[in-house]
């Protein structure tokens, strides 16, 4: 997961969380509005970066709903209990 520090904490921006399965109504229903907008150091032009913080990233992909949502698709139809 690319992570991005600002003020003292990690932050991982929406591009890294479609990266690890989440998607775009999963992200507004576990995690909400980005914690901190943020610029793009490859691109300054380019809109601001929706940030997460890592550790609410973290708790809601340990939730019942983002694993019965995701992990299947991230593990893939063979790994699937």
């Amino acid at each position: 997961m690319v992570r991005y520090r600002e003020d003292g904490r990690q932050y991982v921006s929406l591009a890294g969380l479609r990266m690890r399965g989440w998607t775009g109504p999963l992200v507004l229903r576990l995690l909400g509005p980005p914690d901190r907008l943020g610029i793009d150091p490859r691109a300054r032009a380019a809109p601001q970066l929706r940030l997460y913080r890592v550790e609410r990233v973290e708790a809601a992909e340990r939730s019942e709903e983002f694993l019965t949502q995701c992990a299947p698709r991230i593990r893939g139809p063979e790994e699937s209990p």
